[in-house]
C-alpha cells in the first residue's frame, strides 16, 4: 500500500529564533506531513505565505487547501487504529460476558474521538482570514505538531515561512518555502542514477 499512497514527511525545527531548514522544499500534488518540532523553550508558531505585514502573511499559502493539524503523528494514529480494532475484536471474545466493561471502553473511545475534533485545531486552522491571521500551527516548547495537506500545482513557486509571535519574526524566525512540481524530482532521480560515481 506504500506504493499507492506515498506520504512525504518533512521535518521542520523551530527554535530561538529560527526555522530550520531555512529553505523548505515541498512537492505539489503529493500527500505531505510537516513534522514541526519546537526545540525551543518558549512557544513558537509556523506560518507560510507571501508578504509579511501586520503580524501575518498577506497571502496564505494554505488558503483554499484542506489542512489537518494534530499533536499526534497521523501515520502512527492510522496504524494504531488498525491494530486497535484488531485487539478490540480479539479482546471481546476473551472477555465473554464482560459487556459492562466493553461498553466502558466504547464510551472512552467516544470521548477521545470528540476530543480529536476539538484538538484538530480546525477552528484555528480554518481561520482563513476570519481574524486576519492565516493558517498557523502553534507549538509549545518541546512540543511536536503535525500538519497534513496536499498542495495543488497552482501553489508552485517561492513562499516565505515565519513565526509572528511578538518580536520573533524580527529576531530571525523566518525562511523560504519552495513548492515544486513532480517532474523536477523525477528528472533529478534519473540524473543521479546515471551519474558515474564509481
Amino acid at each position: 500500500s506504500d506504493v499507492t499512497r506515498h506520504v512525504v514527511r518533512i521535518d521542520v525545527q523551530l527554535k530561538e529564533f529560527g526555522i530550520l531548514p531555512d529553505t523548505l522544499r515541498i512537492p505539489a500534488g503529493q500527500d505531505v506531513i510537516l513534522v514541526i518540532k519546537n526545540d525551543g523553550l518558549i512557544p513558537h508558531e509556523f506560518m507560510a505565505g507571501r508578504e509579511a505585514a501586520g503580524g501575518t502573511f498577506v497571502s496564505d499559502l494554505f488558503a483554499g487547501v484542506e489542512v489537518k493539524m494534530s499533536d499526534k503523528d497521523p501515520e502512527a494514529e492510522a496504524e494504531h487504529a488498525e491494530s486497535g480494532e484488531h485487539n478490540e475484536a480479539g479482546g471481546h471474545d476473551e472477555a465473554g460476558g464482560h459487556d459492562e466493561a466493553g461498553e466502558h471502553n466504547e464510551a472512552g473511545g467516544h470521548d477521545e474521538a470528540a476530543g480529536h475534533n476539538d484538538a484538530g485545531g480546525h477552528d484555528e486552522a480554518g481561520g482563513h482570514g476570519d481574524d486576519g491571521h492565516g493558517t498557523m500551527v502553534m507549538a509549545n516548547g518541546g512540543q511536536t505538531m503535525y500538519m497534513s495537506f496536499t498542495l495543488p500545482e497552482s501553489k508552485r513557486g517561492t513562499w516565505s515561512t515565519g513565526c509572528f509571535l511578538v518580536g520573533h519574526y524580527e529576531a530571525g524566525m523566518h525562511g523560504v518555502l519552495i513548492v515544486r512540481s513532480e517532474e523536477r524530482r523525477v528528472g533529478k532521480e534519473c540524473r543521479s542514477r546515471g551519474s558515474p560515481d564509481h
